[in-house]
């Protein structure tokens, strides 16, 4: 029980944190430069370089994050099935469920952010120029 616990964490606690970078490197500053505060992308760009690594190879930051987001989803759906879990269990599965819900809804923005955001916008901008 206890080894099947450290899993399920250590993928929660994984799947957050791969979340929180593709925001990070794609999501955070598009919402920066949105809302004015470019100058603050491009410091955090010279400060942390290593974003810009992330910004290009987004590909595999979000292919990585949402193949330990899967695997946080299947761990949790067999420790829901196991017969050996206890009514202090169930307690814990469920809130390993919201953060895990918590993870895939920031991944889900990162995502739209980083792939969506511009197609969407642009398309907005062609609509509106030819209504006027």
């Amino acid at each position: 029980m206890g080894d099947e616990r450290l899993t399920a964490n250590t993928s929660l606690a994984t799947g957050f944190g791969l979340a929180l970078l593709g925001t990070t490197c794609c999501a955070l500053p598009v919402v920066l430069v949105t809302l004015g505060l470019g100058s603050v992308v491009a410091s955090v760009a010279s400060v942390l370089p290593w974003l810009v690594w992330l910004s290009q190879y987004k590909s595999i930051t979000f292919s990585a994050t949402a193949l330990v987001l899967v695997y946080s989803w299947w761990q949790l759906r067999c420790a829901g099935r196991s017969e050996q879990c206890a009514i202090g269990g169930g307690k814990r599965l469920k809130w390993q469920r919201r953060v895990l819900a918590v993870n895939t809804a920031i991944f889900g923005a990162a995502v739209f952010a980083a792939y969506a955001l511009l197609p969407v916008t642009l398309w907005l901008e062609g609509l509106a120029g030819s209504l006027i």
